[in-house]
């Protein structure tokens, strides 16, 4: 007998698995923990199978469950398109649509965006999602975002990717001190500065331009996050090495310095990303379109050159 899988069961699947607990679910869905989990448990009835492990932390899907999930997943996103595809027939964009970018651009694009999109199309629901740029394109291929910005710097994954900008990374330092527009990497071997972890990412880009020059960045500390980064160079008297965007609101307040590294400069490039295997609906493409349009009129003020 074939399966008659509701929307709200499929919604349901995809919650618990993504809080790991059937109570938070619940709680996400309106619905009580007993009610929510019948209904898990006459999903797994009709497949004859268990999709969740349940122990006293919480659930984790089985074999059996990730392969319902991924299925679970792609027909909801299927749904929404459809809803929005049909709604936006009268030519206005309608919809939700959640964008994820680095936390190192977020605040020079977010913002913008935002206005701009709420002002232009009143009834487009648009959600930023800031997050480490390792974690972008998962975010992506997971579904959690629709539309992101990615950093050559990172593994892309399996997106369909259109180049954006070129970063010209910088030395950052505290307010106040003597700073010129553009300092030689060779001048910073005793630099004391504090950069990411070494991982995948941009601490790989930062030793590979030092190691041109035959030289080892003079790392006192190791720090993954970014407003941490911030405050410790505020006040701490350190420096990083940084995209410009990342602090260009702190510079414009004099809270931070910022010197343009050259001889040779650190660049890395960004990119607009959309879904591997997904079609595209007008509402992402439209946000991508507008992401490329800030890029442009922020050019100046980001210090980023603009891909043809």
């Amino acid at each position: 007998m074939p399966l008659n899988l509701t929307t709200r069961q499929l919604t349901a699947l995809v919650a618990v698995a993504d809080r790991q607990n059937i109570s938070h679910a619940a709680v996400e869905l309106s619905m009580s923990q007993p009610a929510l989990s019948r209904l898990v448990s006459r999903v797994e009835s009709d497949f004859e199978t268990e999709l969740f492990e349940r122990d006293g932390r919480g659930v984790t899907p089985t074999d059996a469950g990730l392969r319902v999930l991924r299925h679970a997943r792609e027909v909801l996103r299927h749904l929404g398109d459809m809803e929005d595809e049909v709604r936006s027939l009268d030519g206005q964009l309608r919809g939700r649509v959640c964008v994820a970018m680095p936390d190192t651009i977020g605040h020079t694009l977010s913002l913008p965006l935002i206005d701009r999109f709420a002002s232009a199309h009143p009834h487009v629901e648009l959600r930023v999602m800031g997050a480490h740029p390792n974690n972008v394109p998962l975010a992506i291929s997971a579904g959690d975002g629709d539309v992101g910005i990615v950093s050559s710097a990172h593994r892309h994954g399996n997106l369909h990717i259109r180049p954006l900008a070129t970063e010209h990374l910088h030395l950052v330092g505290p307010p106040g001190l003597p700073m010129t527009e553009e300092v030689a990497l060779h001048d910073l071997a005793e630099t004391p500065l504090v950069l990411p972890g070494i991982q995948p990412g941009l601490r790989q880009v930062i030793d590979r331009a030092f190691a041109t020059k035959g030289m080892r960045p003079n790392v006192v500390m190791e720090l993954d996050s970014q407003e941490a980064l911030i405050e410790l160079i505020r006040y701490r008297k350190v420096y990083s090495i940084m995209s410009f965007a990342g602090v260009l609101r702190h510079v414009r307040r004099g809270h931070l310095s910022a010197s343009r590294i050259v001889q040779p400069t650190i660049e890395r490039k960004l990119s607009t990303a959309l879904p591997h295997g997904r079609s595209a609906t007008r509402l992402m493409r439209s946000v991508e379109d507008e992401i490329r349009a800030l890029a442009v009129e922020l050019e100046p003020e980001a210090r980023w050159e603009l891909s043809e």
